[in-house]
């Protein structure tokens, strides 16, 4: 489970810092978010592996943003854990049918917060279903449709462009070699080839424009696609 992405949405700061070190001490990578509008742009920016969700917060409140998620693609899969400090029955119904999948109740210990975490990551490693909708910022991919958008406006992009991009984005944050990235796409298993790539990466960034900076270049070995 090391190096998954965890985002805290608490008003609690305290808390939220404490919860936060606690998970990086462990391996996880952390965002904090103190209301649901941080929470919101968190979210889309860099999509986490799990959210810790506060019920009490500022603006719509934690029950609210659990239900806007679970209507948006881009957060419809993503596991989600609720703190409360009320050990109410209803409360965790309430939780649960807005699109919860646990519940656990403050103050809470670390051996708890860490087992709850890991179950819930190997439950939704298990029953993840393949990912058709992409996201990053304002960067888009359609699987399904087999279209990319950048701010909502169609981006005209080659069939092998379009497939470096999604080896790109189901790589996200993770350096992809060239010679794994010319396989991906094109089947090539042997070497000597790999020029064809800085090709049409260069085409790929100017097509998508200022999204295109997402792409990076990993000297001497790939790119990788950040965000």
């Amino acid at each position: 489970m090391a190096g998954k992405k965890i985002l805290v949405i608490d008003d609690d700061v305290q808390l939220c810092q404490l919860t936060s070190d606690i998970l990086e001490e462990h391996g996880y990578q952390t965002m904090v978010a103190n209301n649901t509008d941080e929470g919101f742009k968190k979210l889309y920016e860099s999509p986490p592996d799990l959210i810790l969700l506060d019920v009490w917060l500022p603006s719509i409140g934690g029950l609210e943003f659990c239900r806007q998620i679970r209507q948006d693609p881009r957060g419809r899969h993503v596991p989600v854990l609720m703190l409360t400090v009320q050990d109410k029955e209803s409360d965790k119904v309430m939780g649960l049918e807005m699109g919860a999948d646990d519940y656990m109740t403050k103050p809470f210990s670390q051996r708890e917060l860490l087992a709850r975490i890991k179950a819930l990551l190997r439950r939704f490693e298990r029953a993840q279903p393949e990912v058709l909708i992409f996201f990053s910022g304002d960067l888009a991919a359609d699987l399904d449709k087999h279209t990319v958008r950048v701010k909502g406006k169609m981006v005209d992009l080659t069939p092998k462009e379009f497939d470096l991009l999604i080896v790109l984005f189901r790589n996200r944050n993770k350096a992809v070699s060239r010679q794994n990235l010319l396989t991906a796409v094109w089947g090539f298993e042997t070497p000597g080839n790999t020029g064809t790539i800085d090709v049409h990466i260069r085409h790929l960034r100017k097509k998508l424009g200022p999204q295109g900076d997402k792409i990076k270049t990993i000297l001497g070995f790939g790119y990788r696609l950040d965000g």
